[in-house]
């Protein structure tokens, strides 16, 4: 509601949001709460890695999904900052590496259904790279980034809190 002339979100990346200044020339008055929300986001799912990670025996498994997985969410983070551009290949790059153990973890768990869903909520975020890096459907973009951000993001809570009952054993 404070970005100026109202947020398009079919239209605007959430990039869009951390800006100094708005689309239409006006200083961007919603960038301060934009950035005290995503890093709330950040740090929320940054503790779901490192919990998700507690779950399994595998040294190697818990160490990579525990520092790529918080390394993607400090990563995340720092788009906020004008290195953004070099900072969302960064995060990505840990996001691939800690999705892809988690998903293993997953395998080895045998737990199927959360696989399949796994690797599609994987398989958004890098479409979304190869329309942001590709320029390609660049107009899909906005739609895209956040449809993939809602499933990876549902997808770790899924997984995370379908697990409390094993902290609780």
């Amino acid at each position: 509601m404070r970005y100026p002339g109202g947020y398009d979100w079919v239209n605007l990346s959430i990039s869009a949001l951390f800006q100094p200044g708005a689309l239409n020339g006006s200083e961007n008055e919603a960038r301060p709460l934009a950035i005290l929300a995503i890093l709330s986001f950040c740090v929320s799912m940054g503790v779901v890695f490192k919990r998700i990670s507690q779950r399994t025996t595998s040294r190697l498994h818990k160490k990579t999904i525990e520092i790529a997985g918080i390394g993607s969410m400090v990563y995340a983070f720092l788009v906020v900052t004008p290195m953004h551009d070099v900072l969302v290949g960064v995060a990505l790059v840990f996001f691939v590496v800690a999705m892809l153990f988690t998903l293993h973890m997953v395998y080895l768990e045998r737990r199927f259904w959360m696989l399949f869903a796994g690797i599609v909520s994987l398989g958004i975020p890098l479409i979304n790279a190869v329309i942001y890096y590709g320029n390609v459907l660049y107009g899909f973009l906005p739609i895209v980034q956040k449809m993939g951000v809602f499933m990876w993001a549902g997808w770790l809570l899924v997984l995370y809190l379908g697990d409390s009952s094993r902290d609780a054993k």
